[in-house]
């Protein structure tokens, strides 16, 4: 299977945007070793995934994707990395030829090299085509993990267990990775991390760091990934007055409830919570506040369910991510009575994903018929002339184009929405007459 004498690597990321960092670093590592990095659905000599363990769904689809590979790919090395690893190794020893915990995976392109070298990997027959999600690798944004660890774990979180060591990447190390990122071609940087907001290296804490960043030569976007209440500093928000800093913002809830909060062990009232919301809309009033809320937490009532619904409603957040509470062994949640039942677990689960959706939509209306930039990262098809793209305030938009698209950041009026999809309008249609060429192309 190999390709002018390189081994073909794909490498497929589950979970957080650590994890996309991660993988994204992994790939280029094995591009300088030499081999040709692919999508993890074409063929390829070695299949890497870079496991979530925050679930046990997450769990599950580590262990189906393996099998997959496994089943189509016989002759190819299979590698897990990852939290799920660094959690219960034995679970993937069955699946995997090669395991690297997260202190590992700096490790692992040697563990590779030494494997085929072992193995003397041929595959000379085409393998199917993996039905797998799309990697990293390719997009147009680019992730840089600054920091990793946390050592204030809630209740139900696997994540301190898994990734044992809080420390913060080298502020100039960081630096020298978006100079880099920026000149490979990249339009957007995201910086990420398991805790981002505690970042410090000496007396440079994220605040400083994203200030630095801004500094950086030919950046054009930069966006944070999730942050706590309690790390919103007055310095970081002034930050949000230069255009370039995304107008988007990941802030964790979990719950509405003030008794589910407690017993969760998360370091936040509801009303510093709201008074972080206000805060951030006092200096960016449009911009597009995300969480996450699970639903079903041991001991939840149906009035502290309620209690969130309520908060959520009154939030008015762009975008509610909803997750079923799942137990993970060694959490202290997991030793707590009080067990929601599996029929209530799913009436509130439906529940929240509505408010969800009427929120996501909400959001998305009051911006038809304004001018937002977007970066256009790909067609959603071969051939489509349809193209995707990510607003500053992370909005996902598509629109017809008779020209390529990838990469190009630009203004657009967002025009129409269609379910779940806004449509945007390109301000050349009116002028350049593309979408004319485009529409008699396709009759």
């Amino acid at each position: 299977m190999q390709t002018d004498g390189r081994y073909r690597v794909a490498v497929h990321t589950l979970g957080c945007k650590l994890n996309q960092a991660e993988s994204e670093t992994l790939a280029a590592q094995f591009e300088t070793r030499g081999f040709t990095v692919v999508d993890p659905r074409e063929k390829a000599d070695v299949y890497v995934i870079n496991t979530c363990t925050v679930t046990a769904e997450a769990d599950r689809k580590v262990r189906q994707w393996l099998r997959s590979v496994r089943r189509h790919n016989p002759e190819s090395l299979t590698v897990a990395i990852g939290c799920y690893v660094q959690r219960v190794p034995g679970e993937l020893t069955s699946l995997a030829d090669v395991l690297a915990a997260n202190d590992e995976k700096s490790r692992i392109v040697d563990a590779v090299e030494a494997q085929l070298r072992k193995r003397r990997v041929r595959a000379e027959e085409a393998s199917p085509v993996l039905e797998v999600a799309a990697s990293s690798r390719g997009r147009t944004r680019s992730l840089v993990k600054v920091q990793q660890g946390c050592s204030t774990p809630c209740a139900y979180c696997i994540v301190p267990l898994v990734r044992l060591e809080e420390w913060s990447m080298p502020v100039e190390e960081v630096l020298q990775t978006v100079r880099q990122r920026i000149h490979d071609g990249h339009k957007e940087i995201v910086l990420t991390g398991t805790k981002i907001g505690v970042y410090r290296d000496g007396d440079t804490t994220l605040a400083g760091l994203v200030r630095m960043a801004l500094g950086v030569p030919g950046l054009l976007r930069l966006r944070l990934s999730s942050l706590q209440p309690r790390e919103l500093s007055g310095e970081l928000l002034s930050l949000w007055e230069d255009s370039r800093l995304c107008p988007h913002l990941h802030l964790s809830l979990q719950s509405g409830s003030p008794g589910v909060l407690r017993r969760m062990g998360r370091a936040y009232s509801l009303s510093s919570y709201m008074c972080s919301l206000e805060a951030i809309r006092a200096v960016a009033p449009d911009a597009a506040i995300m969480t996450d809320v699970i639903v079903g937490f041991p001991g939840e009532s149906d009035s502290e369910f309620g209690e969130t619904v309520s908060f959520c409603e009154a939030a008015e957040f762009a975008r509610i991510h909803v997750f079923p509470y799942s137990p993970r062994p060694g959490t202290r949640a997991a030793d707590m009575g009080g067990r929601v039942a599996p029929s209530t677990m799913r009436e509130r689960v439906g529940v929240m994903r509505r408010l969800a959706s009427s929120s996501r939509e909400k959001y998305a209306r009051s911006w038809l018929g304004r001018t937002v930039d977007v970066l256009w990262e790909e067609e959603t098809e071969p051939g489509s002339h349809v193209y995707s793209g990510t607003s500053q305030n992370y909005l996902r938009l598509l629109c017809r184009s008779a020209l390529p698209l990838h990469n190009v950041l630009e203004d657009v009026m967002l025009e129409r929405l269609v379910g779940d999809e806004v449509w945007a309008r390109r301000a050349c249609e009116d002028t350049c007459g593309c979408q004319a060429e485009l529409e008699s192309g396709l009759r």
